[in-house]
């Protein structure tokens, strides 16, 4: 009764918060779908002072929706802002949208999970790798540029891995990706200016990935 209670408030909420300004919502999915990231920067800048809390808000929804890659929002933080500011906002923005998701996919769906994990002698041994190792598996998760953020933080929820290990994790590992994401955002559009660092962002993402894929094929 009480998970009742907490999902229809949730859904009021979110349909109250939507109902007041309908044209922000629509506008935002709108330039995020088709990843104009000067526009976005435009559109946000237009709201003055509160430009700030109306960016980590779009980065709170942005995980819950896991549909648009932050790099989009990013880089519209990082011309607003600047390259520091932008990445500390981007940064705290991503840190918060996850501990929210976090706290909710526990709350309201470990239950629902656990008579499946009980019943399954490989899920409870993941499960019980979740809670003794959490902190490390999640770390080297986070600082993956191109993680599904939201779906990371989804199967770290639905774990025995604890909050402290999660929040240790999640704002240290973030950091990384988050400062390569708003250079790639912020490049790409001043790619004339900036060329060459823009190509040696992507280029070191590409060989994380190709060490990462050559650790796996020697492994196995």
């Amino acid at each position: 009764m009480i998970r009742f209670f907490g999902w229809l408030f949730i859904i009021v909420l979110f349909g109250a918060i939507y109902l007041w300004q309908p044209e922000f919502f629509q506008h935002s999915y709108s330039i995020l779908k088709h990843g104009d990231i000067i526009a976005l920067a435009e559109y946000l800048r237009s709201f003055g002072p509160w430009s700030v809390l109306i960016t980590i808000l779009l980065f709170i929804i942005m995980t819950f929706t896991i549909v648009f890659p932050f790099m989009i929002l990013s880089g519209a933080s990082g011309i607003m802002y600047g390259l520091f500011w932008g990445t500390v906002i981007s940064w705290g923005g991503e840190v918060i949208g996850a501990v929210c998701m976090f706290i909710f996919a526990r709350y309201f769906f470990r239950q629902l999970v656990a008579g499946w994990i009980a019943n399954s002698r490989y899920l409870q041994q993941v499960d019980d790798y979740s809670a003794i190792n959490g902190f490390k598996a999640l770390l080297i998760a986070r600082l993956l540029p191109l993680a599904p953020s939201g779906i990371i933080t989804a199967v770290a929820a639905i774990s025995r891995m604890s909050f402290k290990d999660f929040f240790l994790a999640t704002i240290i590992g973030k950091l990384p990706p988050v400062i390569i994401k708003v250079l790639i955002g912020h490049d790409i559009v001043f790619a004339g200016e900036n060329l060459a660092r823009l190509l040696l962002v992507v280029l070191l993402v590409i060989v994380v990935y190709i060490g990462l894929w050559w650790h796996k094929r020697n492994k196995g």
